[in-house]
């Protein structure tokens, strides 16, 4: 028999990730199943696993993907940030959650299945959904840590900081899917201004005056790089 090349097999591959994430959405995890994979991708069982050992593998790997990209989508949009101008500090919030309501509204189950593997519902979705929701955390730790060297906040533990903003968000977004009591606006408007409150809360009396006397005028700070010595 003939070798399949490997930009047929990349092209079969893509439109089954394709077809599958579009069943996922719209059916949920456990109401797809293989067949329903495979008729729609336009292919037989034994082609499906050539590629996938069943269901759980191919969603893992469509989630994994999403999410990764997510998470680096999300860290781009935050830096670099001027963090002395508050203004500037509410705008990356309002495109970084702006952002992520957009993935939401184009993958509701995806993000059900993440959120509800958390609570206990399958093991292995466990241990994913940890992965995904601490590395989330991890990223908002580093931005913590790197206002704290700068002495701009004080008396925070970054990571309890990233925890608390993932889980508020996460819960505001299951609540946003399933009980639909408000819009997206009011939730991303609402996660805004907590967000801005809990950075006021831990400002420094050092932070609040350079962030008077710089102005709109101040430096650019990208939070990836930044250092005590950044401060003058």
């Amino acid at each position: 028999m003939p070798k399949i090349s490997d930009a047929r097999r990349q092209e079969t591959l893509d439109k089954i990730e394709r077809s599958a994430s579009e069943l996922f959405s719209k059916q949920g995890f456990h109401n797809t199943q293989v067949m329903d994979i495979v008729k729609a991708v336009g292919i037989s069982a034994g082609t499906f696993y050539l590629y996938f050992k069943d269901k759980r593998d191919l969603f893992k790997k469509i989630t994994g993907g999403s999410f990764r990209n997510l998470r680096d989508y999300l860290i781009d949009l935050r830096r670099p940030v001027n963090i002395w101008e508050r203004s500037e500090r509410e705008l990356k919030l309002k495109e970084t959650y702006t952002a992520l309501f957009d993935y939401v509204d184009s993958n509701p189950e995806l993000i059900l299945m993440l959120l509800r593997g958390s609570y206990g519902v399958d093991e292995d979705f466990d241990a994913s959904s940890w992965f995904s929701f601490n590395s989330w955390a991890h990223d908002l730790a580093e931005d913590v840590q790197n206002w704290l060297d700068l002495g701009i906040i004080s008396g925070i533990d970054p990571m309890i900081f990233g925890h608390a903003v993932v889980g508020m968000a996460m819960q505001v977004i299951h609540s946003y899917i399933v009980e639909k009591q408000f819009t997206r606006e009011k939730a991303i408007d609402a996660i805004i201004r907590m967000n801005m409150s809990m950075f006021d809360t831990y400002m420094t009396s050092a932070g609040r005056d350079l962030l008077r006397k710089s102005g709109p005028h101040a430096a650019v700070v990208d939070t990836e790089k930044s250092s005590p010595s950044s401060v003058k």
